[in-house]
């Protein structure tokens, strides 16, 4: 069964950046419907192409702030948004996570990861490459104070365990089949740890559960089944299956 195809519009005021990406989707189920040098044109091109995912560089005319996102974002509310970046700009990524991105690359990212992270935020996953987790972390250690002890004291053992399994990409309904709860009190499980975590979404919890080591395996573990997950060395995407 061949993988649906992906529409994805190519933002960056580099001709080279933009030339590069789609090259590296070609002849995969990716498809560039469209390129944009600027925030206008990024606008424009959203509205008339309607692509699944944006892929969008920093380095875009009329970027002047993070607020340029929410802006694009009103062109197609449904749009996933994966952001090409350098680890120097952790505190624009937690903005940038805030207005809602879904996935974050480095521009050392290899063609294949490229590939793997634009399928999996097409499919609502939300992806943060491990180098970049690693700043994420850094500047989240610079911003609050919450020790693990507390953090830990505060989720139960059922919340520790739908935690861990958020870290590793599940949605609340593959979590409900895997710790055998109905999808509401899955639902009441994760507003509840949110709530506890004080993040506004699944992959800020993602992020500080792997600062605090609360993405672990509990005594009784369970496989995640290939799904993305997040470790010590950051959120990562499984292999892609052979054949």
């Amino acid at each position: 069964m061949r993988p649906r195809s992906i529409k994805i519009v190519v933002a960056s005021e580099c001709p080279i950046f933009r030339i590069g990406a789609t090259a590296v989707f070609s002849g995969s189920s990716v498809r560039v419907v469209g390129e944009a040098a600027s925030v206008t044109e990024a606008v424009s091109r959203v509205r008339r192409k309607e692509p699944d995912v944006l892929l969008m560089d920093l380095q875009l005319r009329g970027n002047n702030s993070p607020d340029c996102l929410t802006e694009i974002k009103s062109a197609r509310p449904e749009m996933r948004i994966v952001i090409v970046t350098s680890r120097e700009q952790a505190a624009y990524l937690l903005h940038a996570i805030n207005l809602g991105c879904s996935g974050f690359v480095s521009k050392e990212v290899t063609a294949r990861r490229l590939i793997q992270t634009v399928r999996a935020v097409a499919s609502g996953a939300r992806v943060v490459e491990p180098v970049l987790l690693n700043e994420l972390l850094a500047e989240l250690g610079k911003r609050e104070s919450t020790t693990e002890s507390e953090t830990t004291e505060a989720l139960s053992v059922t919340e520790r365990e739908v935690l861990r399994l958020i870290t590793r990409g599940q949605t609340n309904r593959q979590i409900a089949q895997a710790l055998g709860y109905r999808l509401g009190t899955v639902k009441s499980f994760v507003q509840r740890i949110m709530l506890k975590l004080g993040v506004a979404d699944r992959i800020q919890a993602a992020v500080k559960a792997a600062r605090d080591g609360l993405d672990q395996p509990l005594a009784d573990s369970r496989s995640a089944g290939g799904a993305v997950r997040v470790t010590r060395g950051g959120l990562d995407l499984p292999p892609r299956p052979s054949g």
